[in-house]
């Protein structure tokens, strides 16, 4: 087995997601105070598994220091904890609840169907994705060139159709040479899911290479190459699920390669 070669993928910025009128709560919810009015109901992610979760954690305690009165009302308000970002903003779109954390690239593939507020600038995390090859990986050149894909011009360009910021200053144009490698397995996160599906299908195109993607929550495909999965690339959007699985040298390190916003998104 070869050498692990992972390169961190991603910066992602975590959106808020709310309802405008018809929540549980029956909350309009306009601005980012208006979370932590009484009777808003908000929906999060399981903060164990889903990297959204623990960025919207981070809001809520960054508030909780700057403003402990309307941490503590808007951490009251938290009602759900759903297994990813997805759950969180269907509740949101069905006025479930008037409120959930979600990304802002999940919140731009709804086609304009939700407003988007901001969230303070002094309570928003910078969540990060990563791209890591396997211990597991039974094609590590295949699997090095997907990786190098990602971070190339090309691969950044599709990561910003989708909503990202690129986090490559000067990325290189991508180049490989002839030679045959293997399929890959990549295990993404789900809020690569039309990214990474974009992104795939152009690797293939130029490379002849197949890929296979399992998309799921960061934690829960950490748990799966913990148990020895045969994947080849891990993509988390969460650098502290990285850095567990390169303590047990499943994984190494990484490069940062996008970013985007944490906003709050109302029904239109």
């Amino acid at each position: 087995m070869r050498p692990l070669l992972p390169v961190l993928v991603a910066t992602l910025m975590l959106t808020a997601a709310c309802t405008q009128q018809t929540g549980t709560g029956g909350a309009k919810v306009e601005a980012f105070s208006d979370l932590y009015k009484n009777g808003t109901v908000i929906a999060v992610c399981d903060p164990t598994y889903c990297p959204a979760g623990r960025y919207a954690e981070m809001v809520i305690s960054h508030l909780e220091l700057a403003k402990p009165k309307q941490g503590q009302m808007l951490r009251a308000n938290i009602a759900t904890n759903d297994p990813n970002v997805r759950a969180v903003l269907d509740k949101v779109m069905a006025g479930e609840v008037d409120a959930g954390f979600v990304y802002l690239t999940d919140a731009l593939h709804e086609n304009n169907s939700v407003q988007i507020i901001e969230i303070p600038r002094e309570y928003a995390p910078l969540p990060q994705y990563g791209a890591s090859i396997t211990r597991y990986s039974e094609n590590p050149d295949s699997a090095r060139l997907f990786i190098k894909y990602l971070t190339s011009k090309e691969g950044q360009a599709l990561l910003q159709k989708y909503g990202f910021t690129p986090g490559i200053q000067l990325p290189e144009p991508f180049a490989y040479g002839n030679f045959s490698t293997g399929a890959i397995t990549v295990f993404a996160a789900s809020s690569l899911t039309e990214s990474f599906t974009d992104i795939a299908a152009e690797f293939e195109n130029k490379t002849g290479i197949q890929v296979t993607i399992g998309f799921a929550s960061s934690g829960i495909l950490r748990q799966k190459i913990e148990a020895g999965a045969p994947a080849d690339v891990y993509a988390t959007a969460s650098l502290r699920h990285s850095e567990i699985l390169m303590e047990q040298n499943l994984i190494e390190e990484e490069s940062v390669f996008a970013r985007n916003h944490l906003v709050v998104v109302s029904q239109r």
